[in-house]
């Protein structure tokens, strides 16, 4: 697997048919069924997707620096069968732009890659080149602005060529008064030995509320504008201002086991920020030893990995995983720190041993509808000579990043 995997595989969508039961001879009409489905993308963009059988509908909103929506397309896209990996491929058909703060460009025209898991989750991997974005989310709920959704939630950051990989979020029963964590990696030599960051700069927040309209609540912090589409259910979508990226997040509830990630057949995407984005099928094995083998297939060849909990010791040397058992500087005297005491006691996160690079890889693991989702980010050392994907220019400083995403639907 490449690198910066957590914060890029795409999702797979799928529809259900429905008949009609009628008396013998009846010519009632097959309903079709449709899902909705919201998203925040690797470059911050937040789009909902409603899938009625072969028809893939999307309203797409381009998120400027400040959370502002600077233009959105509206299209319907006609999508082929399923491949054996699970991707389906989709055709734009009619779009049209509306402008919003900036004036539209060129619609966007040709195919894109869509997984989906029936009414849990998708990912759509749209453009090329700089515009290449993975959007992955969940099943939206259009009752969700009356529900309650206090609770814990483990986090994982999608956006490419950041520093923050994982974390917590810990919200009220209507995410205005909310608390945080954002855990990432340094290193001092060239990422020859790592050390687990605590990135948390001011862990509680009083978010202010602008609303809730379909589910989607509205929040402003700092001036900046952020949407949350998250269900008592578990699953919580958070998009961050363009060049942010998004938080995908589930409930403690919610957590996949290793026993859940046992014996099980995955299909998914990778999108790392120095190669083209690809499909990618898993197998699982059984738990063995507090760890389980995984076999992972790409055009490249097959990897031998193993996944296992942050604290399970590992092979992996030059680099070494940090020790996720120690205390980041900082995050002793933050409030979550009382529940979880360090990042290896936060439910739900993985790392993957046998990889045959220098990337390493954080996984979380989420199950819901009685399937299972992975969702990993790959970090890497980056220099001031690497461009920065989420700025389209150099790094500022040399470091370790969020450098590819993958997700992996259960099959």
């Amino acid at each position: 697997m490449k690198k910066y995997m957590i914060y890029s595989v795409v999702f797979l969508i799928s529809a259900t048919l429905f008949y009609g039961c009628g008396g013998g001879g009846s010519d009632e009409t097959p309903t079709v069924k449709s899902s909705t489905y919201a998203t925040t993308s690797t470059r911050g963009d937040y789009t909902e997707w409603t899938l009625t059988g072969n028809t893939l509908s999307a309203v797409w909103q381009v998120v400027n620096g400040m959370g502002g929506i600077d233009y959105t397309h509206t299209f319907d896209a006609t999508c082929g069968p399923e491949a054996s990996t699970g991707l389906r491929e989709c055709t734009f058909g009619t779009v049209t732009c509306a402008d919003g703060l900036s004036a539209c460009p060129p619609v966007p025209t040709g195919s894109f890659s869509m997984m989906h898991v029936p009414d849990v989750a998708i990912f759509v991997h749209t453009g090329t080149g700089v515009s290449s974005q993975l959007h992955i989310g969940f099943l939206k709920d259009d009752t969700a602005c009356t529900q309650d959704v206090s609770g814990d939630y483990v986090s994982m950051h999608i956006g490419l060529g950041k520093r923050d990989i994982f974390g917590m979020y810990r919200s009220d029963t209507n995410f205005i008064d909310i608390l945080h964590s954002d855990f990432g990696f340094t290193t001092t030599d060239s990422n020859m030995h790592q050390t687990l960051s605590y990135n948390t700069g001011t862990e509680a927040a009083t978010l202010v509320n602008n609303g809730c309209t379909d589910g989607v609540r509205f929040r402003d912090i700092g001036g900046s504008s952020l949407r949350s589409m998250m269900t008592r259910s578990g699953l919580f979508v958070l998009d961050l201002p363009a060049g942010e990226g998004g938080i995908l997040s589930f409930k403690v509830a919610n957590v996949a086991t290793l026993s859940d990630i046992a014996n099980k057949s995955f299909g998914g995407y990778t999108f790392p920020d120095d190669d083209d984005p690809e499909a990618i099928t898993v197998t699982s094995g059984a738990v063995t030893s507090n760890r389980i083998a995984l076999t992972a297939t790409l055009s490249s060849g097959i990897d031998n990995l193993r996944i296992m909990h942050l604290g399970t010791t590992d092979s992996m040397i030059t680099p070494a995983y940090p020790d996720f058992s120690g205390l980041p500087t900082g995050y002793s005297v933050s409030t979550l720190s009382s529940t979880y005491t360090s990042a290896e006691s936060i439910p739900g996160l993985y790392k993957l041993d046998g990889l045959n690079d220098s990337g390493r890889v954080i996984l979380s693991g989420m199950k819901h509808n009685n399937k299972v989702i992975l969702l990993g980010m790959v970090y890497n050392y980056r220099d001031t000579g690497d461009i920065n994907p989420s700025t389209s220019a150099n790094f500022s400083e040399d470091g370790l990043y969020n450098t590819g995403n993958f997700i992996l639907f259960e099959r």
